[in-house]
This record gives structure tokens, sequence and C-alpha cells, in this order.
């Protein structure tokens, strides 16, 4: 990928989320994630689930709240993540839907607190 248009990409994000973020949760609004990293053992871990042909990584976006910020990396209190946007990484054959636990992994390093 064109490394400007990968910047672009990201300055648009970030523009679009704060103030969608200001609009919906005014007085409220936290500084939304950026980006959420994941080790590659993680990652590896997904894939040898997968179709050496068909297999992937099936990204889904989610929100976190008091119920499901337990999920997220255990190094994050989970109040620092009420309300931020993250990814959870599911194995995935030919775009297909996870169908059971082991194939969905949430967990991943936020960013922000975590920016390496």
């Amino acid at each position: 990928m064109d490394f400007k248009k990968f910047e672009r990409l990201k300055k648009q994000y970030e523009e679009f989320i704060s103030k969608a973020e200001k609009d919906i949760e005014g007085d409220k609004a936290i500084k939304q994630t950026r980006s959420v990293w994941f080790d590659r053992f993680t990652i590896e871990k997904l894939l040898e689930q997968t179709d050496p042909k068909t297999g992937g990584i099936k990204i889904f976006f989610g929100k976190y709240d008091e119920d499901t910020s337990s999920e997220a990396d255990k190094s994050f209190k989970p109040e620092e993540l009420n309300g931020k946007l993250t990814v959870i990484l599911a194995a995935s054959n030919a775009n297909e839907d996870p169908e059971v636990e082991s194939m969905v992994i949430n967990g991943g390093k936020v960013c922000p607190p975590d920016c390496g």
C-alpha cells in the first residue's frame, strides 16, 4: 500500500471518529481507539484453525462496555476501556463467520492508552 495513502486513511479516520465521539457522547467524549495490536503468536494460533488454501482472519469491529471490557488485554483496567472501539479477530475459512469460541480472539493492545 502506498504509505501516503495509509497516512491519509488514518488521518481521515481520526478526524471522523473524534467528531463522531463528541457528537454522540458530548461532555463524556473519550479519546477513541486509533489502533489495536495483536502479537504474532495470537494470529498464528487463529490461522492454525483454518484451511491452508481458504483460511484467513476475519476482523469484526466492536465497542467495549462494562461487561465486555473484561475480555481485553489484562494489562488494562476495565474502566480504561469502557466506550473504546476494538477489533475482534476470528479464524475464518472462505470468509465464513466463526462457529466456536476458540476461533475468536479479542484482547489486543488498544491505542490509546497503549501506543507502543
